[in-house]
């Protein structure tokens, strides 16, 4: 893999250029902007190193560190449960649906969708890291390898779980996601609420440095839609901090990890799933 060159930047939300530390993590720092509080990786790898650590599942920026992880079973009931409930209205219709879930994976919320779409509905992902691309196609999943970009097929759902950590300029991303979504779609996010907490120990974990460069608070996420043309349908906030997750936790540091451990439910960090609606074009 190539060499990465760090490069300094300002806040991803306001701009702004002053701001404390508040984590370090192999190495790399996270930063709170002083003006609006948002947490972001500075230095940060620049983008072409990105760009191919992104392709190739492995990150230059941190000795080459793997970052492909792998297909979850799991998750595919995980996302069945939830995206049932908070589209429970969009089922019940039984109309064919058009989704796409950006930042797609291994498959898991494609599989999810597929299984609660009424009978003709489109349901497709696109992926930009090679590996799991391939593999999900393997599984029979509808799962194109690229980045989104102007070939990407029109939607009236799009899905975006757990991307917003990884990318550098939200705004633009937010505007190519309003590009692919029909008039009036919906988008699906999941990302944590990192941008609340008040300290590094109140998140239990690790931060995913260097691949992961932002951690936004409800108010940015809010920001960050209402600003680029999305209104908020519903908000839910779930914790993690179970048995099962400290339990993780345990195993990684016991191997070197940096991790933050606490006891199990202790943590004020929640993951945060909202539902957005595109607005309606202005008349003219």
């Amino acid at each position: 893999m190539a060499s990465c060159e760090l490069e300094p930047c300002a806040c991803p939300y306001c701009r702004g250029s002053n701001h404390t530390l508040w984590a370090v993590e192999r190495g790399f720092r996270t930063v709170k902007c002083s003006d609006c509080g948002f947490l972001y990786l500075n230095p940060r790898p620049n983008a072409a190193s990105r760009h191919q650590s992104t392709q190739l599942g492995v990150h230059g920026a941190a000795d080459d560190m793997d970052i492909s992880e792998r297909y979850l079973p799991k998750k595919v009931a995980q996302y069945r449960a939830i995206l049932r409930e908070c589209f429970a209205d969009v089922w019940q219709r039984d109309k064919p649906i058009s989704w796409l879930d950006i930042g797609a994976g291994y498959g898991e919320v494609v599989e999810a969708v597929s299984s609660l779409a009424p009978q003709g509905s489109a349901v497709i992902g696109v992926e930009p890291m090679q590996v799991k691309a391939r593999a999900a196609r393997q599984r029979g999943l509808n799962i194109v390898t690229a980045f989104l970009g102007p070939e990407t097929p029109r939607c009236e759902f799009a899905s975006l779980i757990n991307v917003f950590s990884h990318v550098n300029d939200f705004d633009a991303f937010l505007r190519d996601v309003a590009g692919v979504l029909e008039d009036e779609g919906e988008l699906f996010i999941e990302t944590g609420d990192v941008g609340e907490l008040a300290t590094r120990d109140d998140f239990p974990g690790e931060l995913g440095l260097p691949d992961h460069v932002a951690f936004a608070g409800s108010k940015h996420l809010a920001g960050f839609l209402d600003r680029n043309g999305f209104d908020v349908v519903s908000v839910q906030r779930a914790s993690i901090d179970g048995y099962l997750y400290t339990l993780k936790n345990v195993i990684k540091r016991a191997v070197g990890r940096d991790v933050v451990m606490k006891m199990p439910y202790r943590s004020p960090y929640r993951t945060m799933r909202v539902r957005a609606k595109k607005r309606a074009p202005m008349p003219r």
